[in-house]
């Protein structure tokens, strides 16, 4: 089977490991580290350190995956409408933009759709975000080592496909009971809430100083997990706990750890032959790969759906209507051109014929005629239907514009929905602003705009102290006017 280059981009070091999956585990054939010198490397620098590293190790590969650890980016659960998967990525874009306190094109982002429930008019997506400057240092480093970024993914997303590649979680989605892994590293604690195979929710924290000091750590990054996760996924129980680490590790977290998760079950897994397989370079261990091991996996088998800041989900190209109608027409002309040659050729025929062949024919041209006045009317319903096409990503997007970015206003929920009448639909903007002024200046701006602005009161609210205006908007949008041709006759 084909070999993967991963390597893990950490703050202190690189950790490159090339293999293949063997059964549930992945064997390893090499591995290297590579010192960041404390972060101080340029991004030609430490290619040049890579490359060196990895000729050294003979590891020789065209591209990398490169993975992030989890404290380096961040995570966001959004609520859309339930829209088809097509239509996800803009409008997560768009939504991102008023989440996040950075303009959206400073950093990196990708999606993972969650499971919808049957019947539910809303879904959740998990909106990861890393800073752009890291997505290209990452691509200048690797041009340097004469690699080409296959994907840049994230540690959560690796060390879960690591597990369910092993056969550890069941795939059974229950939003409500979910499944805990605790990841043990030598530098960080990471924790992961599953539905299913499918990763809910992740934090990390820092890792312990000593082994006496493993179960302090451990739990106050639980304790710190479980109440973020509460926030951002609702109501849970934890129906099982696996704890990946060596043994002398896992062993100092006890299974009262649980209490506050439900009191789970607790399983320890021990990473080395169960999860990782192969040569690890010296001063490695096998819970220091699990992250790696897990996108070797997911390369040539995906079972966990993951972000790809290298090539995140898009809308995909919008077919091309104006075509299909000019095809369309060219074959109606075809269409009536042959018919009317057969006309043509059996009215020369008929005049050899009697008075039946005669009754035939007429019966032929008046069904002939039916044929093309209904290719004819198939055409101005198609030629009115892609006239009234309307795409609501892009007046999403329009709308987007129209309001700006400013640190002056807040928006902190969008919600959409269908209008009867003379308007295509309407949404409802809530959040905070600095000033009175700045609600009304919003509103001016979308009205001048044609939109239809309700007036709502503008209350304060002593919440934020920087942002003490509520802003409440209620914006309805017209349906497009039909514009009226009416043809001058000569005089």
């Amino acid at each position: 089977m084909a070999e993967t280059l991963v390597i893990e981009w950490d703050r202190d070091r690189l950790i490159a490991a090339v293999g293949s999956t063997s059964g549930s585990s992945v064997r390893v054939r090499a591995s290297v580290a590579v010192d960041r010198e404390n972060g101080v490397l340029k991004a030609s620098e430490l290619g040049e350190k890579l490359r060196t590293a990895l000729s050294t190790a003979d590891i020789s590969a065209t591209e990398a995956i490169v993975v992030f650890p989890r404290h380096q980016v961040t995570f966001n659960r959004v609520e859309l409408p339930n829209l088809s998967g097509d239509e996800l990525p803009d409008m997560v874009r768009m939504q991102a933009a008023t989440r996040l306190t950075v303009p959206v094109e400073s950093v990196g982002l990708d999606f993972v759709p969650q499971p919808v429930a049957p019947g539910a008019q809303t879904r959740d997506v998990l909106l990861v975000t890393l800073p752009q400057k890291h997505v290209d240092d990452v691509h200048e480093a690797l041009a340097v080592a004469g690699l080409e970024v296959a994907g840049i993914r994230i540690s959560s997303f690796g060390i879960a496909e690591a597990v369910v590649n092993a056969g550890l979680l069941s795939k059974k989605v229950d939003p409500q009971a979910v499944e805990a892994i605790i990841s043990l590293s030598s530098d960080s604690i990471e924790m992961i809430f599953m539905t299913g195979h499918n990763v809910a929710f992740s934090h990390s924290g820092a890792s312990w100083s000593s082994l006496d000091g493993i179960e302090q750590a451990v739990r106050a990054e639980v304790s710190r997990a479980r109440l973020a996760a509460a926030e951002d996924i609702g109501e849970y129980a934890v129906r099982r706990l696996t704890v990946i680490g060596s043994p002398d590790v896992s062993a100092k977290v006890p299974d009262s750890i649980t209490k506050r998760l439900n009191d789970a079950e607790v399983v320890r897994i021990d990473p080395n032959g169960t999860l990782v397989n192969g040569h690890l370079a010296e001063g490695l261990a096998a819970s220091d790969m699990l992250a790696a091991v897990g996108a070797i996996a997911s390369f040539q088998t995906t079972s966990v759906e993951a972000v790809d800041l290298a090539n995140p989900r898009k809308t995909p190209e919008k077919k091309d209507y104006g075509r299909l109608k000019t095809m369309l027409i060219a074959g109606i002309t075809v269409l009536l051109l042959a018919g009317g040659w057969t006309w043509r050729s059996d009215k020369v025929s008929a005049l050899n014929k009697d008075a039946t062949a005669l009754a035939d024919e007429a019966a032929d041209m008046k069904d002939a005629y039916k044929l093309g006045k209904n290719d004819l009317l198939l055409d101005e319903r198609l030629t009115e239907w892609t006239d009234r096409d309307i795409s609501w990503l892009d007046e999403l997007k329009k709308i987007q514009e129209i309001m700006g970015s400013t640190e002056r206003v807040f928006i902190r929920e969008f919600k959409f929905s269908l209008r009867k009448g003379d308007y295509v639909a309407t949404f409802d903007a809530e959040g905070y602003a600095k000033s009175s002024r700045d609600v009304e200046d919003l509103m001016r701006v979308l009205t001048d705009a044609g939109y239809e602005v309700a007036a709502n009161p503008i209350q304060q609210t002593p919440r934020d102290p920087d942002y003490p205006t509520e802003l409440i908007l209620e914006v309805s949008i017209p349906a497009p006017k039909t514009k009226l041709v009416t043809k001058q006759k000569k005089a």
